[in-house]
């Protein structure tokens, strides 16, 4: 796979292939399924102000933060700012509904890369560059098209994998560096009475759904096969990609075999629950663990550890992830909105941050450094796992970052096609569910993306 540079990673201007028609076809579909620089300080803001933001983070004490920054900047500043949360599954069609009645969203928290870029060619966004530059970044933290920023980032979604610490030690156990030695941990951890499993060495998605492109290929992104040559040929079946791809989907089907029973629909929920309760030895997931061990089983939040996916050589490793972050729409207020976006990130993004506080992962390094986040006591408590996780987005880091949606030489809407029509994931089921050889498998994979254009 291409490496993007570490830290502002970019796209090529042009290499979309999404023409403002293009998005305008898109935005109408959504439509009907939904039922410049930094302005002045903010301290100019204009009283008699309505600013509307569509927030999908909906947990909430992430929501309590809204609330009250946006009561705080009405009381300071007059500007009225609405919030309409959402769960993410809707945002998308919410915004091009707005977009579509004339009415867009002042301000909005979006994350899949897709959307963004629609919004940015579509020429409905506009850039946040000036806030972007004041600030160091992890690898792969923040983007740029046609030479800006367009949203502001605040999390990263990494999928670490989670084990049993406590589990590890008993068995004697050592963190996997290779494919072989993960599924030997796995079968290890596997319980099993009268031919059923009662505890799963693992538990990983694969229905068709945003949960198995986010979370399952970590240990294919790692071997690194390449999904497209320079010129955005298909290449996923050429013999040394085929051959990557082909051992991964092996290795998946051996994984396969020690997850309970009955899991082939497993979802965000079932990821963490199913590790919480001590059904898994192993899941998938982000830092939101943590915080669901602390809330519901407190009794192993000291009993659990994270790592990198490896390759099946021990010379690489990886991690999928997905940003989140902060994008100002082009209204005839954008210019209040930059002004409370400022605000808002110098007062209160540390606030925001903790409304997560192990999911929501920083992206701007100095934020490791601030007494005002570090001073949180689960942060505390859970400071080597949160330094572990800053390690593997470090600019200088060995981890490899990817996702489904960056599989090409560049940022493109290409890849976020195979993403949306959910090509890996089918992958995946016809391995373990349709008994196809791997062979098969990446060869229907590699012709359903070059169908897809």
């Amino acid at each position: 796979m291409t490496r993007h540079e570490s830290n502002q990673w970019k796209s090529k201007g042009k290499s979309f292939g999404f023409s403002r028609r293009d998005f305008l076809k898109t935005s109408a579909g959504a439509a009907v399924g939904a039922t410049g620089s930094l302005a002045a300080p903010y301290v100019n803001a204009q009283a008699g102000v309505t600013l509307r933001f569509l927030n999908n983070e909906t947990a909430a004490d992430s929501q309590t933060v809204l609330r009250n920054a946006c009561n705080e900047y009405e009381s300071k500043f007059g500007v009225k700012v609405i919030v309409d949360s959402t769960p993410i599954s809707g945002a998308y069609a919410k915004t091009m509904a707005a977009i579509n009645a004339g009415t867009p969203y002042d301000l909005a928290t979006q994350g899949y890369i897709a959307h963004i870029l629609q919004y940015a060619r579509g020429g409905h966004l506009i850039p946040v560059t000036d806030l972007v530059k004041q600030h160091s970044w992890g690898q792969m933290g923040a983007w740029k098209y046609q030479g800006e920023n367009w949203f502001y980032p605040y999390d990263y979604n990494l999928v670490t994998c989670y084990y049993r610490k406590d589990l590890y030690a008993e068995k004697g156990l050592r963190i996997p560096n290779t494919w072989a030695e993960y599924l030997d941990n796995c079968r290890a951890l596997t319980v099993s009475k009268d031919g059923n499993i009662e505890r799963g060495g693992c538990v990983m998605p694969l229905a068709s759904d945003s949960a198995t492109n986010w979370a399952s290929f970590g240990n294919l992104f790692a071997e690194a096969p390449q999904f497209y040559d320079d010129k955005w040929n298909v290449v996923l079946d050429a013999p040394e990609n085929a051959d990557r791809a082909g051992r991964f989907l092996d290795l998946f089907g051996e994984l396969y075999k020690t997850m309970p029973p009955g899991l082939n629909t497993v979802g965000y929920a079932e990821l963490m629950s199913l590790f919480v309760t001590g059904k898994v030895a192993h899941t998938l997931y982000s830092g939101r663990v943590v915080e669901a061990l602390e809330a519901r089983n407190p009794d192993l939040a000291d009993k659990y550890g994270i790592f990198a996916a490896p390759d099946s050589t021990g010379k690489q490793k990886a991690l999928p992830f997905a940003f989140d972050g902060f994008i100002v729409f082009k209204t005839k207020q954008s210019e209040e909105t930059l002004k409370f976006l400022k605000w808002f990130i110098d007062e209160h993004y540390i606030d925001w941050l903790h409304s997560a506080w192990m999911n929501f992962q920083p992206v701007r390094l100095d934020i490791y450094e601030d007494p005002r986040w570090k001073k949180h006591p689960m942060i505390q408590k859970h400071w080597a796992t949160m330094m572990q996780m800053k390690s593997f987005i470090d600019p200088d880091s060995k981890v490899r970052l990817s996702s489904v949606d960056l599989i090409g030489p560049s940022i493109d809407l290409r890849p976020c096609k195979v993403f949306d029509s959910n090509v890996m994931p089918e992958m995946l089921q016809n391995k373990v569910l349709r008994n196809m050889s791997s062979v098969d498998c990446v060869k229907a994979a590699a012709n359903r993306i070059r169908k897809l254009g």
